[in-house]
């Protein structure tokens, strides 16, 4: 069973393997960027998914060691880059890379940790895995990486759509969350030896877990602020969230076009108030309650999906679905 105490044991290992290849007492404003950012927090409960369905599959956990290491990396990189692509000047109540070491130092790091990543899974052969194993799980990635942007790239593009629908808020958090969540659980069974016909199961039941873990960061966004003390900063950056186009799609006219001048503002000039004022929109047309229960949903249909896996990777992502509907950050 996942708890507090396995996942301190084996992000344990896991750190032990990043720390390899990020060197101390290097180039400044590089790999110490790179610490500091990997040291600013998370649970780094992605990369001990990777080794624990690697055990649960009947695999040898430490083979799967270096790719988990490689998933949080990869998790990492992304978040500096997107600090950056968001205006983020906040990760983890702490300052977030770019505005630390610098807007180009910033690109540049995120560029470094990218290529860490398949250095970190070319690093499975010094625990006897062998070069095709490494090649899918190196294509698995590859592909995340550029599903991810591309969901990334919608993300954005929707900010600038006055009329959102449900269908394009899926599609974009499917491409930019579902892959990148279950890259990981992947990669962990690709080193077991699993089957194709597993692998795809893992993919669907991502397919439902990623949108319902996104419209849960969605929701912690005006209650816990994800991380950061600051509540609301998704309507301040102009994100079409699944709050926003389901009250967008039951306000009245008047509602709508504040409601649409306040996303539409630039971050550094949306008040405190714009912010309740939205919020009060959502209570109002009840969206943080459809959200809320949207992602409930996905959570079960996610459920019916692992119902008949394997017992220990079942029980294991049970959890895992549980976790992300019922974490608070």
């Amino acid at each position: 069973m996942l708890n507090e105490n396995i996942i301190k044991q084996k992000s344990k290992l896991i750190d032990e393997e990043i720390e390899k290849v990020f060197p101390k007492d290097s180039i400044p404003n590089l790999y110490d960027a790179a610490r500091y950012h990997m040291g600013t927090g998370g649970k780094r409960l992605r990369p001990v998914l990777a080794v624990m369905t690697c055990e649960a599959l009947g695999g040898n956990a430490q083979k799967a060691v270096p790719f988990a290491a490689a998933c949080e990396v990869f998790h990492n990189w992304m978040l500096v880059h997107d600090d950056i692509e968001d205006g983020d000047r906040v990760r983890r109540d702490k300052p977030a890379v770019w505005v630390k070491y610098g807007l180009e130092h910033g690109i540049n790091v995120g560029d470094m940790m990218a290529h860490k990543v398949f250095g970190l899974i070319l690093r499975s052969r010094l625990y006897g895995v062998d070069d095709r194993t490494i090649l899918r799980l190196v294509n698995i990635v590859v592909d995340t990486a550029i599903k991810t942007a591309e969901g990334q790239t919608m993300d954005m593009n929707l900010r600038k759509n006055n009329a959102p629908t449900e269908k394009q808020y899926m599609d974009m958090v499917i491409g930019k969350t579902a892959h990148y969540l279950t890259v990981p659980i992947v990669g962990g069974a690709i080193i077991a030896g699993t089957d194709d016909k597993l692998i795809k199961k893992i993919i669907d039941f991502g397919s439902f877990a990623g949108p319902a873990f996104q419209i849960t960061d969605d929701l912690l966004d005006l209650t816990e602020g994800k991380g950061r003390k600051e509540l609301g900063r998704d309507i301040k950056e102009g994100k079409r969230s699944m709050l926003v186009v389901h009250c967008l799609q039951k306000c009245n006219s008047d509602e709508k076009k504040r409601l649409l001048d306040i996303l539409n503002k630039s971050s550094d000039k949306t008040t405190d108030a714009d912010v309740k004022y939205a919020k009060k929109l959502f209570e109002k047309y009840g969206s943080i309650v459809y959200a809320q229960n949207k992602a409930n949903e996905l959570i079960k249909n996610s459920k019916m999906i692992i119902k008949d896996m394997p017992p220990k990777l079942r029980n294991l992502l049970d959890y895992f679905g549980d976790y992300m509907i019922a974490r608070k950050k």
